[in-house]
């Protein structure tokens, strides 16, 4: 499997875009945890910028165990 990333970072606008979400469920789920962004000093006016790499490493992740899951019940199946 090979993924290609454009920028490692994007802001929660331009994911929003990429996504279909809105700025406000990224925001709730950056708040829970659910994505990274690079880390801000305390007080700094920067965006949020939200970290590409480990979206696509989670989403490959993902794939990885289904991909097993799929061969498992086939091989039950035989």
């Amino acid at each position: 499997m090979q993924i290609a990333i454009d920028t490692p970072y994007v802001t929660v606008g331009e994911y929003a875009r990429r996504s279909g979400q809105s700025d406000s469920a990224i925001r709730r789920e950056i708040e829970m945890g659910r994505y990274v962004i690079r880390p801000k000093e305390e007080g700094s006016k920067s965006a949020v910028l939200i970290n590409m790499v480990h979206m696509a490493l989670e989403a490959a992740e993902q794939a990885e165990r289904v991909r097993q899951a799929n061969e498992s019940s086939r091989s039950a199946q035989r």
